[in-house]
């Protein structure tokens, strides 16, 4: 009967700790590029462009793509579909841009988990070398939220911003 009772209580306490992290969570990284911020911007300016250094399109070659509107302006939109299960599948939808400075879009991710997230990439000028932001935010369903506490999250995100902000540099700076 004891053995019951501390089961129960470690299933509060998992509880209790998932609901107390929160479900919320950003994440981003930058990257210093030798090349003019017109250079740069030409690489992030559109869902296309965006695609010539998404580090999750290099796990698929047979992805299939489509996308609709006027890439490169709000509302814009393409959409993956995948059978690896780190691709997946999913669409995103420009948001706001703000010439040779930032694009933000919306991520429905379809596959292999559901979720929304609001992304952006920033461009700045610094001391001669522009500065590429990347970034996301979004939320993780309770109880899962409790993954934060374990770094899952960030652990996959660093590897693949980091992949993706490397290629756009090379590209950049040819």
């Amino acid at each position: 009967m004891l053995a019951v009772y501390i089961i129960i209580g470690i299933i509060l306490l998992f509880l209790l700790v998932a609901a107390l992290v929160g479900t919320k969570w950003q994440f981003e990284r930058s990257v210093l590029i030798n090349a003019p911020i017109e250079k740069v911007w030409q690489n992030t300016n559109s869902l296309h462009a965006i695609n010539r250094w998404n580090p999750w399109l290099d796990r698929d070659p047979n992805v299939r793509q489509e996308y609709t509107g006027t890439d490169g302006a709000p509302g814009a939109a393409y959409a993956w579909d995948s059978a690896e299960k780190n691709v997946g599948a999913g669409n995103q939808t420009i948001t706001g841009v703000k010439e040779n400075t930032e694009m933000t879009s919306r991520i429905n991710f379809i596959r292999p988990f559901a979720g929304v997230g609001d992304a952006w990439i920033r461009l700045e000028h610094e001391r001669g070398t522009t500065r590429a932001t990347w970034g996301i935010a979004s939320s993780t369903p309770y109880p899962m939220n409790i993954l934060k506490l374990f770094g899952v999250i960030e652990k996959n995100l660093n590897r693949d911003f980091t992949k993706g902000l490397g290629q756009l540099k090379a590209l950049s700076e040819k």
